[in-house]
């Protein structure tokens, strides 16, 4: 099995796409290029639809994390599947969750969490910030774990916005993984 590439091997190894120096510390997931820290800042935010785009550093590659073994994540999913999944599991009340990757966002998660009823969606943001991928939802500070504001989830009420009307949540219980059997 080959040994991953150390950070110098890799600045080496591969040439800033945009200005040709060696200094590669970044990669865009979405474009698929490597950037070096100047046309990280610089350049690459004047692409199109660049503001959208998930940058992590070239030290990250092949190591993003893994969320399969918690109970409340459900992977990749449709929103309208999620809302299925949430009717289905109405009975655990106020606070019944899921989290799954987002399909319109790479690189960001949506929380699916009951709310009197009714199915409520709220974006989980990551963002590279000092070489390390933080998550964020709205106004709320940084965290280093995507655990760490499902636990604050769980303590403190969030209030989001549905329609003309504003909500307030605390996470309780996670809706259990679907589970397919191939027979």
């Amino acid at each position: 099995m080959a040994e991953p590439f150390s950070e110098n091997e890799a600045q080496t190894a591969f040439m800033c796409q945009f200005c040709d120096q060696q200094n590669v510390k970044w990669k865009c997931e979405d474009c698929g290029v490597y950037l070096c820290n100047s046309c990280k800042e610089k350049i690459h935010p004047r692409l199109k639809s660049s503001d959208k785009h998930k940058i992590i550093s070239i030290r990250d590659i092949g190591k993003m994390p893994c969320f399969d073994d918690e109970p409340w994540y459900h992977g990749t999913m449709t929103r309208e599947e999620a809302l299925v999944i949430l009717q289905k599991y109405k009975y655990m009340g106020d606070g019944a969750f899921l989290v799954r990757e987002s399909e319109t966002s790479s690189g960001n998660y949506s929380l699916d969490v009951l709310v009197n009823g009714e199915p409520v969606h709220t974006r989980i943001f990551t963002k590279e910030e000092s070489g390390r991928l933080k998550y964020y939802s709205r106004d709320d500070e940084m965290f280093d774990s995507l655990n760490e504001i499902i636990e604050l989830l769980k303590r403190k009420k969030r209030k989001t916005k549905k329609g003309d009307s504003i909500k307030e949540f605390t996470l309780s219980e996670p809706i259990p993984k679907e589970t397919i059997c191939d027979n």
